[in-house]
């Protein structure tokens, strides 16, 4: 176990924040899809494994988009100390999906665009 704290709060943000882009993405199955799902699962694992005493609340709906909720959860989990790593064994995976993830968003947007 590391001495740090963990950021369950935080935890259960990312968790919202990629159930949120699943709700908002779109019904074609496709690799960014397909790493979209993937990094809720984990983060859906971390969030039941590591629940947060405190409700945590994320903007309207209607203010947010897949790529908004992706980027605010990579900006979340960039935040936690890989130290971390060793009570979250996916937390490299996840960052790195996330981290695809957007990379593919913004280039579907730039080629729509």
């Amino acid at each position: 176990m590391t001495a740090r704290p963990m950021p369950t709060d935080s935890i259960a943000k990312v968790d919202l924040l990629l159930g949120q882009a699943i709700l908002l993405g779109t019904d074609d199955w496709n690799d960014t899809t397909a790493n979209l799902h993937e990094a809720m699962g984990i983060a859906l694992l971390m969030a039941a494994q590591h629940p947060t005493g405190e409700p945590v609340d994320l903007p309207e709906p209607n203010q947010l988009s897949v790529l908004g909720c992706v980027e605010d959860a990579l900006r979340e989990v960039q935040n936690w100390d890989l130290a971390l790593a060793a009570d979250l064994p996916d937390l490299a995976r996840l960052r790195v999906l996330l981290t695809d993830t957007r990379r593919d968003l913004l280039v579907a947007n730039a080629s729509q665009g």
